[in-house]
């Protein structure tokens, strides 16, 4: 098997939905203005982290000395009906979890990698943790493209993903190959003509095609807000706009992230409470 096959059956044994790599390189122009302007109009809201360390938000090798690759995994996650509840709320911190998860695949998989990366291996796990643009380079690494609703979308696993970011020293050279190759051009270029996302939006949030306002998003207005309350018949996050997403997949989640089930049929708003216990 070649380096790239045995990683792909690694993760896939693991539970990721999908594994894709990149090279590690800044992100250029494109999406330098992009966030640019998604400061500059204020859509950030109060996450002035997003304003924060803005060249190693759009440079990976900032971030780890001798980054010459990029990993990125798809982690599923249920769907649930818990009124006003996100699904992926249902269980453990995704954060821990999916670093866990990566941290074990390096290991388990530390023989190859040393060899390819012709010694030890220097290497550092993100997932919504760290200034990285997951979602782009999901992209980049051929796993999906960004729909109109701004989340990433799968062409096999569709919108109900998490991700995680594994950069290392490992030269993409060892990883590319014609399978990777053909996953990459295979994802279609975007939604085409649906909004169906933009129709759902129930607080405005999406105010045009693949631009989102977060002072509007009843998710941040739940979860992220330094004032974040239950907004919009909503108690901690939203998942309008992924319910009306035609790429809506089935996926069996794994089991970390359904902990909280029990709870929440029983007394829903308690989530709220717990979360806004947490974050102080």
């Amino acid at each position: 098997m070649s380096l790239w096959a045995t990683l792909e059956q690694s993760a896939h044994q693991l539970g990721f939905a999908d594994i894709g790599a990149a090279r590690a390189a800044a992100l250029g122009s494109g999406a330098r203005k992009s966030l640019e302007a998604y400061l500059a109009e204020g859509r950030n809201a109060d996450m002035d982290y997003m304003a924060r360390n803005v060249d190693k938000r759009l440079d990976v090798t900032l971030l780890v000395e001798g980054a010459r690759s990029v990993m990125a995994f798809l982690v599923p996650y249920d769907h649930h009906d818990t009124p006003g509840v996100a699904s992926f709320a249902h269980g453990l911190d995704y954060h821990k979890v999916i670093k866990d998860r990566i941290h074990l695949f390096v290991e388990q998989n530390r023989p190859h990698l040393e060899a390819a990366a012709g010694g030890r291996i220097a290497c550092r796990v993100f997932t919504d943790s760290a200034p990285v643009m997951e979602r782009e380079w999901a992209v980049r690494c051929g796993l999906g493209f960004i729909g109109c609703n701004n989340f990433l979308i799968s062409p096999t696993a569709g919108l109900r993903t998490l991700i995680g970011i594994l950069v290392s020293n490992v030269p993409f050279e060892a990883l590319d190959c014609a399978s990777l190759q053909a996953k990459k051009a295979a994802v279609p270029d975007g939604c085409g003509q649906c909004h169906k996302c933009i129709e759902a939006c129930p607080s405005g949030a999406l105010t045009e095609a693949y631009r989102l306002d977060a002072r509007r998003c009843l998710s941040f207005l739940t979860i992220e807000s330094r004032e974040a309350h239950p907004a919009g018949g909503q108690l901690y996050g939203c998942d309008r706009c992924m319910d009306a997403c035609p790429w809506n997949r089935p996926l069996k989640g794994w089991p970390e992230f359904n902990v909280n089930q029990e709870l929440l049929e029983k007394d829903p708003e308690r989530i709220f409470s717990i979360f806004a216990r947490n974050r102080k």
